[in-house]
C-alpha cells in the first residue's frame, strides 16, 4: 500500500531546513564554530523529520540520517537492536503519590502514622518509576547507532552519547500549569515532610493549636489533589502527541555529530572516541541499557552523555544521580570538564535521569552535560514548544568546544585511567 501511494501520488519536496540562524556568530570566525554544523543537524531532525517517538518510523529515519552523516565523515557505522517498553496510555505512579498525600493529610488528626507512610511512598516514587520501567515487558523495537574513531578496540575509549527519540508531550497548555507540573514533585515532597512533622508532634503528645493542625491538613489535601489533577491533565487532557525535541534531544545529537566531523580533521593519537546515538531513551533509558550490557567488565571505557545542550547560559555537569540510592558520576571525567570550562557547575539529579545512569549502575565510568538557565526552554520541556526557536548557537558552540577539549585532554592524559 505504501509503495502504491508513493508511486501514484505527486511527489512533494520537503521544506528546506531553517538553518539561517546558525550560519553566523557575532565575534567568531564561522570556520572556528561548531554551531553551523550542529544547527543544520537540529534543523533536519526537527523540521524535516519532526517528532521522533521511540520505535517509530521517524525515530528510524533519524537513525538513518545520523548513520549517513557519520559515513559521510568517514566512520564505519554499526547498529544495535533495542527492545523497549512502549509508552503507556497512562502512568499512575505520581497520581498515586498525590492520593497518598491527600489521604494522609485528611487523616492527620486521627491517624497521624499515615503521614509517615505517605512520605516514604513519595520518597520512593522516583526509584520505583525507574525500577518499574525496567520490569515491564519489552514488546517494541528501537535501535542504537554506533561509530568509533580509528584506534584499536582495546584502546582507552571515551564515548559521546546522545539519544535520538523525543518524548510524549504534556497535554497541559497553560505555561503556568506546565511550570507547576514540572515542580510538583519537589513542592509536594516538602509538603509531605511538613505533614509528617506535624504528625510526629501529635504522636509525641505535644499540644498543638487546632488551627495549626487544620491548616496543615488543608494544605496537604490541596497539594495532593492538585498533584492528581495535574497528572491527569498532563497525560489524559488531550490526544497523545510528541514533542519536536529540538532541545531534548536533537541538540545533543547535533553536537555529537559536529564533534565527530571535527575529529576527522583533528583525530586523537591514543584515545578511541565512540559516538553512541541511543534509541528509546524516553521510555526508560532502554537504548543505553542495551549498549551498557555489551561493555566488558573492567574495560577502560567512559561515557559522556549530552542531553538538552541547546539553550541556556549555564552548563551543568552531573555529580550524582538518584533519589534515595544515589550513584556518583566519574570524578575524573568531571575534573576534565571543569578544567575545560571552569564555569561549569555541578548538579545532583534527584527526580530526572538520563543515559548515563545504566552505565553507572554497571560500574562503568560516566558523566553528563546539560545546559540550563533559559526560562522558555525549561517551560518547553516535553511540550510541543520544544522547537527550533529555543536553540542558541552560542550554547551549541560552547558545548561542542567543551567536548572537543575534554577529548583532547583525555587523549593527552591517558583517560579513562586504568582501574
Amino acid at each position: 500500500m505504501f509503495l502504491f501511494h508513493s508511486v501514484t501520488r505527486p511527489s512533494v519536496a520537503p521544506p528546506p531546513p531553517r538553518i539561517q540562524p546558525y550560519l553566523a556568530l557575532p565575534d567568531r570566525r564561522a570556520e572556528a564554530s561548531l554551531a553551523p554544523q550542529a544547527g543544520s543537524h537540529i534543523a533536519h531532525l526537527v523540521d524535516i523529520i519532526g517528532p521522533r517517538p521511540a520505535g517509530s518510523p521517524a525515530e528510524r529515519e533519524a537513525g538513518d540520517y545520523v548513520a549517513a552523516e557519520l559515513q559521510r565523515f568517514g566512520y564505519a557505522v554499526a547498529r544495535q537492536p533495542v527492545a523497549f517498553t512502549p509508552h503507556a496510555a497512562f502512568t499512575p505512579w505520581f497520581a498515586l503519590g498525590g492520593l497518598s498525600l491527600a489521604l494522609a493529610a485528611w487523616a492527620l488528626p486521627t491517624w497521624p502514622l499515615l503521614a509517615f507512610i505517605s512520605l516514604a511512598l513519595i520518597l520512593l516514587l522516583p526509584e520505583w518509576v525507574r525500577v518499574a520501567s525496567r520490569l515491564q515487558p519489552r514488546t517494541a523495537q528501537s535501535q542504537n547507532v554506533i561509530a568509533y574513531s580509528d584506534a584499536p578496540a582495546d584502546a582507552p575509549t571515551l564515548i559521546v552519547c546522545a539519544h535520538l527519540d523525543s518524548a510524549p508531550a504534556t497535554a497541559l497548555r497553560l505555561p503556568l500549569l506546565r511550570a507547576l507540573h514540572q515542580q510538583i514533585m519537589f513542592l509536594n515532597l516538602r509538603t509531605a515532610w511538613a505533614v509528617a512533622a506535624l504528625a510526629g508532634l501529635l504522636l509525641l503528645g505535644l499540644p498543638l493549636p487546632g488551627l495549626v493542625v487544620t491548616l496543615g491538613s488543608a494544605i496537604g489535601i490541596v497539594a495532593g489533589v492538585s498533584w492528581i489533577a495535574l497528572e491527569l491533565g498532563a497525560q489524559l487532557g488531550g490526544p497523545r502527541t510528541y514533542a519536536p525535541g529540538a532541545n531534548d534531544n536533537a541538540s545533543g545529537v547535533a553536537v555529537a555529530l559536529a564533534v565527530a566531523e571535527r575529529l576527522t580533521a583533528e583525530p586523537p593519537s591514543r584515545l578511541r572516541v565512540g559516538f553512541l546515538f541511543t534509541g528509546a531513551e524516553e521510555t526508560g533509558l532502554h537504548g543505553a541499557e542495551a549498549f551498557a550490557a555489551t561493555v566488558p567488565p573492567g574495560a577502560r571505557v567512559a561515557v559522556l552523555n549530552l542531553d538538552m545542550v541547546g539553550a541556556g547560559r549555564d552548563l551543568i555537569a552531573l555529580t550524582h544521580d538518584g533519589a534515595l540510592w544515589t550513584v556518583e558520576t566519574d570524578p575524573h571525567l568531571n575534573a576534565l570538564i571543569r578544567e575545560s570550562d571552569p564555569d561549569v557547575r555541578g548538579k545532583v539529579f534527584r527526580l530526572r535521569s538520563g543515559d548515563h545512569a545504566p552505565f553507572l549502575r554497571r560500574g562503568i565510568r560516566a558523566g553528563a552535560l546539560q545546559a540550563c538557565g533559559h526560562a522558555e526552554a525549561d517551560l518547553a520541556y516535553h511540550t510541543p514548544s520544544d522547537d527550533l526557536s529555543l536553540i542558541d548557537p552560542r550554547t551549541l558552540d560552547r558545548v561542542g568546544r567543551l567536548v572537543c577539549d575534554v577529548i583532547a585532554q583525555a587523549d593527552l592524559r591517558g583517560y579513562p585511567y586504568p582501574a
